[in-house]
């Protein structure tokens, strides 16, 4: 007798879910590129949150919480924290982050805002890809007797 062979096992099944889980709960961030002098206004404000100009034309809402970064010419990300950073026409300080980069090295200025749309779609993208998974377990996994 010859059994249907499954596609899927349950420890696969349950790796594929909490690797979904791990990623959905990264959510889904939108990266905006400032240019210098916005960004220089994040350094210290008696407005907060502050609206700057994006690159692309567009303005965004800056408040104490909005992860803001630098990427130096070689490619590597530094988080900065909005409104305790301080740049002068050489170098960038951010003490609280024992960060101290130069801005001759500094190649983009970056904001990143969560994006509700997107998170909601890769939510529902993983129930569908779960579910999809559990009905193929099933009906893969053939039926068992004892004889």
């Amino acid at each position: 007798m010859h059994q249907t062979p499954r596609f899927f096992s349950s420890i696969s099944l349950f790796s594929a879910a909490m690797f979904l889980c791990v990623f959905v709960l990264g959510g889904c961030f939108n990266t905006y590129q400032l240019t210098q002098e916005e960004f220089s206004r994040l350094q210290a404000s008696e407005e907060i949150p502050l609206t700057v100009k994006v690159k692309s034309g567009e303005e965004l809402v800056v408040d104490r919480d909005t992860p803001i970064f630098v990427r130096s010419e070689g490619g590597r990300r530094y988080p900065i924290t909005a409104y305790n950073f301080k740049m002068t026409p050489s170098q960038l300080v951010a003490s609280d982050r024992d960060t101290l980069l130069a801005i001759g090295e500094l190649k983009n200025y970056e904001v990143d805002l969560f994006s509700e749309t997107q998170t909601i779609l890769l939510i529902v993208g993983g129930v569908a890809i779960v579910t999809g998974l559990i009905v193929v377990t099933a009906i893969t996994a053939g039926s068992k007797s004892f004889e």
